[in-house]
């Protein structure tokens, strides 16, 4: 008897699927990177549109100054002192908004204090001073609430803050551009030296704040500097007036805040 073949298809092998390419080392690296730049556009884009970008650099700033000050002098200190630094940048801040420019983030910097930038052109040189001397009043004013809150909790950090804000400020009145007091004193008259110059010794003698002589040093090189060629062009755009009131407001500050560096470093020394 024969043997018959089994009924149905007939069976037919498949060919197996090729295996995926292998990538190399180099496709993982370029695809990973691709992935990363989309999603780095992507944050940069929302960034700036949220305009968190100068906001992430001044706060990164910021904490990285509070770090350098706690690491010397301790975190309440550190805190402290930064945010006074901030007060005194956000008179500046203040001073280029009402006068109509744009004014940026401020950054902090260790060693040097912090800024803030200005977008613009400033095109008198009575506003530029009016903004100069802004963050000195600001930062005075700073100082003012620390010596009010040492007297209410007899709290030597207090007064420790508040005599470092004084003497920083001080210092910043040094007619030397591009502190403060170099950008506010473009507008003096040779006179108004003359009488600063009287003032400033009488404050050296009771206070004898360093700040002050070196302040009075550069007044000297001003008077005489000032003697020898006539009036610059940009101090035609500044009334007799305006220069009078500038000039009183900048020795008025160096003034109070020498006697405020005076009074509070007398203060710390007593325990």
């Amino acid at each position: 008897m024969n043997e018959q073949e089994p009924i149905g298809p007939p069976s037919v092998s498949l060919p197996k699927p090729a295996p995926p390419p292998r990538r190399g080392v180099g496709s993982w690296i370029a695809v990973a990177l691709g992935a990363l730049l989309v999603k780095a556009k992507a944050l940069l884009v929302l960034l700036k549109g949220l305009k968190l970008a100068k906001l992430a650099i001044t706060m990164g700033s910021m904490f990285v100054m509070i770090w350098f000050e706690a690491v010397r002098y301790g975190w309440a200190f550190g805190v402290g002192f930064v945010l006074l630094l901030l007060v005194h940048e956000l008179g500046h801040g203040i001073a280029i908004k009402r006068h109509g420019l744009a004014a940026g983030y401020p950054v902090f910097i260790p060693f040097f204090g912090a800024m803030i930038s200005l977008k613009g052109q400033i095109r008198s040189p009575l506003v530029e001073a009016e903004i100069a001397l802004a963050g000195p009043i600001a930062g005075t004013a700073g100082a003012l609430v620390c010596v009010a809150l040492f007297f209410a909790t007899h709290g030597r950090l207090w007064l420790a803050l508040a005599h470092t804000t004084f003497f920083l400020n001080l210092f910043n009145m040094t007619p030397i551009p591009p502190l403060d007091g170099g950008r506010a004193a473009a507008v003096f008259s040779r006179q108004m030296w003359i009488v600063g110059l009287v003032i400033l010794a009488a404050l050296f003698v009771t206070t004898q704040a360093p700040q002050l002589l070196l302040i009075g040093i550069m007044a000297l090189t001003h008077t005489f500097a000032r003697r020898a060629q006539p009036a610059l062009p940009p101090l035609v755009e500044v009334t007799p007036e305006a220069r009078r009131t500038v000039a009183f407001e900048f020795f008025g500050l160096c003034g109070f805040l020498a006697l405020g560096m005076y009074l509070t470093g007398s203060l710390l020394s007593h325990p």
